[in-house]
C-alpha cells in the first residue's frame, strides 16, 4: 500500500524541515522511501530523491522510515495526508525544476 505524506519536523533551536513522500508500507510500523520532496521555509522546492537519487538541496533520507499510523510516538513531527494526485503535481514541479531527474 502506497502512503502520500507531508511532514513538518520541528527541532527547538535547529529549524523546520518540510518534506512530502511516497512510501511504501513494508507493516504498520515501517515502509520504504520511494521518492521524496524537500520544500524550503516559504515553501519552494529545494531537492527531491528518487530512485537512490538526490537532487539539489535535499536530504538524503533514510531507506526504511517509520509508518504515518506511527508519526504521533514522536515529538515534534506533525503529517498530513495527500492524495497521489496532489503527490503527482507536485512531482512534476520537481521535474520542471531539475530537468533530466
Amino acid at each position: 500500500m502506497k502512503h502520500f505524506v507531508r511532514t513538518t519536523l520541528t527541532v527547538p533551536g535547529a529549524g523546520t524541515l518540510v518534506t512530502i513522500a511516497e512510501l511504501e508500507e513494508i507493516s504498520s510500523e515501517s515502509c520504504t522511501m520511494v521518492r521524496m520532496i524537500e520544500l524550503a521555509p516559504d515553501e519552494t522546492i529545494k531537492g527531491a530523491f528518487a530512485d537512490g537519487r538526490i537532487v539539489g538541496q535535499a536530504n538524503e533520507p533514510l531507506e526504511q522510515v517509520p509508518h504515518p499510523n506511527t508519526y504521533d510516538q514522536f515529538e515534534g513531527i506533525e503529517a498530513e495526508h495527500l492524495s497521489p494526485e496532489e503527490f503527482e503535481g507536485l512531482w512534476a514541479e520537481v521535474r520542471a525544476k531539475f530537468p533530466g531527474f
